[in-house]
C-alpha cells in the first residue's frame, strides 16, 4: 500500500500543487531521464547497489562533505502549506505548522521510495501519525478560541464540531483515534510492546483525518459571502 499525499485525496509521486524546494533539472541533465517501467527498475537497481557500497564503506560512520544529494522536486514550500490555512491568525502557528509538514513530505518521500522493513517501517509510521495527531491537536485549538474554553481538551473540541455539525461522527472517531495514537508518543504512558502495531493504512487514516477536519475548519469559519 501507498502513503497518500497529505494535501490531497491520492498520493502523487510528484507534488504538483505548488511550489518546489530547489531547482528542476536542465535540458543536458536530463538525457538519461527514466521513461518506462524497465528505466525505472534499472535505475533504482543500481541506486540500491550504490547506497549498499557507501554503506559497506563508511558503515556507521560518516563523511563530512560528501553525501547523498536528497532529489529535488517533492518536498512543498512552507509557503505552500501556510497557504492553506486561512482560518488561522497566529504566524508563529501558520509558519510552525508548515515546517511540519515538510517533514511529513519527507517521511512520504522514505515510506513511498525506499523498501524499509520491519521496527523501523513501523517507528517512521508512528512519527508521520504523532505528526498528524500534533497538527489536528494545534489547528483545533486555535480554530475554536474564543468559541469553547481554553480548559477544553482535544476531545471535548471534537465534540464541540460534531454538536455543532461541523464534523460527522465518523469523522470524530477518526480524530479521536488519531489523538489516542499520538499520545503514543509519550513512551512511559504505554503499557504494550509497540511491534506490529502501525501500518501504512493507520498513516493514511491518519492524513485524512487531518485533510477533512481542515477543510471542515476552512468552511466553518469562512466569512459570510
Amino acid at each position: 500500500m501507498t502513503l497518500e499525499g497529505c494535501c490531497s485525496k491520492n498520493y502523487q509521486p510528484v507534488a504538483a500543487d505548488g511550489p518546489l524546494l530547489g531547482q528542476p533539472l536542465n535540458g543536458s541533465d536530463r538525457r538519461h531521464m527514466i521513461r518506462s517501467e524497465t528505466d525505472l527498475l534499472r535505475v533504482t537497481q543500481e541506486v540500491s547497489r550504490g547506497l549498499q557500497e557507501i554503506q559497506d564503506y563508511l558503515e556507521q560512520g560518516g563523511h563530512p562533505t560528501i553525501k547523498v544529494k536528497f532529489p529535488y522536486g517533492f518536498i512543498r514550500t512552507a509557503k505552500h502549506f501556510r497557504e492553506q490555512f486561512p482560518f488561522i491568525a497566529k504566524d508563529s502557528l501558520i509558519r510552525n505548522i508548515g515546517y511540519s509538514l515538510i517533514l511529513s513530505d519527507v517521511y512520504r518521500w522514505v515510506l513511498n521510495r525506499i523498501e524499509i522493513k520491519g521496527t523501523a517501517r513501523e517507528m517512521i509510521i508512528k512519527q508521520g501519525i504523532c505528526l498528524f495527531g500534533s497538527l489536528c491537536e494545534s489547528i483545533t485549538k486555535d480554530a475554536l478560541e474564543g468559541k469553547i474554553s481554553s480548559k477544553k481538551g482535544y476531545k471535548e473540541r471534537t465534540e464541540f464540531l460534531l454538536n455543532n455539525k461541523v464534523i460527522s461522527n465518523e469523522l470524530k472517531t477518526d480524530l479521536d483515534w488519531l489523538w489516542d495514537t499520538r499520545n503514543n508518543d509519550h513512551l512511559f504512558l504505554i503499557a504494550h510492546r509497540e511491534h506490529r502495531k502501525y501500518y501504512i493504512k493507520d498513516y493514511n487514516r491518519a492524513i485524512r483525518s487531518y485533510q477533512q477536519v481542515k477543510e471542515a475548519l476552512n468552511k466553518f469559519l469562512a466569512p459570510p459571502v
